[in-house]
């Protein structure tokens, strides 16, 4: 696992900000030049403001396993531990895996008929995934991601830094959105709803067993919460790295985040969220070909600019990503 140190005020990049600013003699924070005291006492405030945030009393995350107690106790079928998926194999070229790539793809969750040819290879961890959750999921709009190609060394795959789906796609938009994009939430041991995700490569994520409360009021562009790593401590909040095909679940509220690799590698990534979508960002989205339609506002427009267009009708008529 990566060793996870708290930052320092030089490294968390708001407080980087304010620092650079007391040296910007055109800067109104330069008056703070030397008064070492009165930073202190500001980064102070601002530490303190942010760990109203972290709420450890709900899980940010479930490691889950085989097994399922029902009525009549637990499943004989069952075999309890780690759950470990099954990924099918990427498509091949002269035996070389083809990259691959759909993000956000509406569908009927577990409908296979509802998937595109080339994503049916991916129902059976749909279907594990879908048996994790107790509420009611099937039959409902799910949003299917998967993301297989290479990956160099030290680089991710996905989106790296800290941050939280809750308010995934808010960009510079003045935060006059609302997002939800899976919600999720545990009841009892039971849970219901949320973002179930895994890929085929150990420690090339982190979690944090934390949800960010009112993420509209903390987050930045892009639900960016890498300021909060100033507060988060792996001892006090937990934190984890999954293990290859380890399938997880997070809230849509949980900070997380890509990780380098230290070898390139071939990479594999699946997540499905759940029907709880508040918006779907068609610029950044894979349409379905098959013509199923998300459940959400549909927004055109580049979703890291200041413009969007609402359209609650109809998805863009766009191609599958095979980049």
């Amino acid at each position: 696992m990566t060793e996870v140190k708290k930052l320092s005020w030089w490294e968390n990049p708001v407080l980087r900000q304010v620092i650079l600013g007391t040296h910007d003699d055109g800067s109104p924070l330069s008056q703070l030049r030397g008064c070492n005291h009165l930073l202190s006492m500001i980064f102070s405030l601002l530490l303190q403001a942010w760990r109203t945030h972290i709420d450890d009393t709900k899980p940010g995350f479930a490691r889950l396993e085989w097994g399922r107690e029902t009525q009549y106790g637990w499943d004989p079928d069952d075999v309890p531990g780690v759950r470990i998926v099954d990924f099918p194999p990427p498509e091949t070229v002269d035996n070389e895996p083809v990259p691959f790539h759909v993000n956000m793809m509406p569908f009927v969750m577990g409908d296979i008929e509802s998937l595109p040819p080339s994503c049916r290879r991916y129902q059976p961890l749909i279907l594990d995934s879908l048996y994790c959750i107790q509420s009611d999921e099937m039959g409902k709009i799910g949003y299917l991601t998967i993301h297989e190609g290479w990956v160099e060394p030290n680089t991710s795959q996905r989106r790296p830094g800290l941050h939280v789906e809750a308010a995934g796609g808010q960009g510079t938009h003045n935060r006059v959105l609302e997002m939800h994009w899976g919600g999720g939430s545990m009841i009892e041991q039971v849970l219901h709803g949320g973002i179930l995700m895994a890929s085929t490569v150990a420690h090339s994520c982190g979690i944090w067993n934390v949800v960010v409360e009112n993420p509209r009021g903390v987050t930045g562009p892009l639900g960016d919460v890498s300021m909060l790593r100033s507060v988060l401590d792996p001892d006090i909040h937990g934190y984890v790295e999954p293990e290859a095909n380890e399938l997880f679940w997070i809230t849509d509220a949980t900070p997380h985040e890509s990780l380098p690799v230290k070898e390139r590698c071939f990479r594999q990534y699946f997540r499905l969220v759940t029907s709880q979508v508040s918006h779907w960002f068609a610029n950044h989205s894979t349409a379905n070909p098959l013509g199923i339609q998300p459940a959400a506002d549909i927004i055109h427009g580049d979703k890291f600019g200041s413009t969007v267009q609402f359209d609650t009708a109809a998805a863009p008529l766009s191609r599958l990503s095979n980049e």
